[in-house]
């Protein structure tokens, strides 16, 4: 069976993307208090979304790789 472990770079950039998702999302909290309209945090949470994606495009890269590499 492949090993499924990530490594350590990819654990730090998933935590990295998660932290700047969260600040989007507290800029858009800010934004909601600071204007009344909602649409801020949707736009908070798209632009963290910026930062998972790739990151999770990424670490689905990696494992298949691994797998790849294993057999």
């Amino acid at each position: 069976m492949a090993d499924r472990k990530i490594s350590k770079e990819m654990t730090a950039e998933l935590v990295r993307a998660g932290i700047y998702e969260a600040l989007c999302f507290g800029a858009g909290v800010i934004g909601l208090y600071a204007t009344g309209k909602v649409i801020w945090i949707v736009i908070g949470i798209v632009a963290g979304l910026g930062f998972t994606v790739p990151a999770i495009i990424k670490l689905i890269r990696e494992v298949k790789e691994r797998d790849r590499a294993s057999r």
